[in-house]
């Protein structure tokens, strides 16, 4: 038997010390629960913020160096959280502790399979007379910022549920940046809004819903469907999205938004 220590679950104090963890130990290769982490080299290949994904786990956020390109971990009104290098973020949304795991995935049976064919989805544009919008359904969080913000251009009582003419380029521009997911995004005079290189990378643990992550913190592995953003997603929190790790809207379903944080 080979056995490997890793960084692991939250100790008691780790809310006050920012992720401060605890060594365990794990069989490689055996139980329903072992990490199927990569090796410190091949993370090393990610060197900037990026998502690694444990099997039946928690997500395992590499934020980099300190003095580098270092990923922020922000509450909802977008405040720091105080954290180190390496945190594990809980995705089974059970733990007591969110934004961090707990491990109470173990005891409730937490499984990080992926129910929807992997990459599954695909682009619609609709075409207007300035602006093209690229909607793919399957990246959506549902987080209807669309639907609130610009009514005349997103309005799910229609077909087509989108009219590009329904508001003025630089409205649609904005809110396009808005979407998280990276399911919305349009081409104005040419030009393609999908990926905005001004935003620092950060993962924002919102409060009613998923992860946002921004400014190109990379989920390796993850094979994202047609018209993705490089630099945006949204990852569950929730536990049960059907199309793991990315968020399908699964929080409102299972009441997630009226759980504490």
């Amino acid at each position: 038997m080979i056995v490997r220590y890793v960084e692991q679950y939250p100790t008691e104090d780790h809310g006050r010390r920012g992720g401060e963890t605890e060594r365990v130990a794990y069989r490689v290769g055996r139980g329903p629960h072992a990490p199927d982490r990569r090796d410190d080299a091949m993370a090393d290949d990610h060197a900037g913020p990026h998502i690694e994904l444990i099997e039946n786990g928690p997500l395992r956020y590499r934020r980099g160096r300190e003095g580098e390109r270092q990923g922020a971990l922000l509450r909802p009104d977008r405040t720091e959280i105080e954290a180190r290098e390496n945190v594990l973020l809980c995705r089974c949304g059970a733990s007591d502790r969110k934004p961090f795991c707990d491990n109470t995935h173990v005891g409730i049976g937490f499984t990080s399979e992926k129910k929807w064919k992997p990459g599954a989805g695909s682009m619609i544009d609709h075409v207007g007379e300035r602006v093209t919008i690229h909607d793919n359904r399957a990246l959506c969080a549902h987080v209807e910022y669309c639907v609130e913000d610009l009514p005349n251009v997103f309005d799910r009582s229609k077909r087509p549920w989108v009219n590009p003419d329904g508001a003025s380029a630089e409205e649609i521009i904005a809110l396009c940046r808005k979407c998280p997911s990276g399911a919305l995004s349009c081409t104005v005079d040419g030009v393609l809004y999908r990926d905005y290189a001004d935003r620092p990378p950060a993962v924002i643990a919102t409060r009613e819903g998923p992860y946002y992550l921004e400014g190109y913190v990379e989920v390796p592995g993850e094979p994202f469907s047609q018209g993705h953003s490089q630099e945006h997603c949204t990852l569950c929190r929730c536990g049960e999205s059907r199309n793991k790790p990315l968020c399908d809207g699964k929080h409102w379903d299972v009441g997630f938004v009226d759980r504490e944080e």
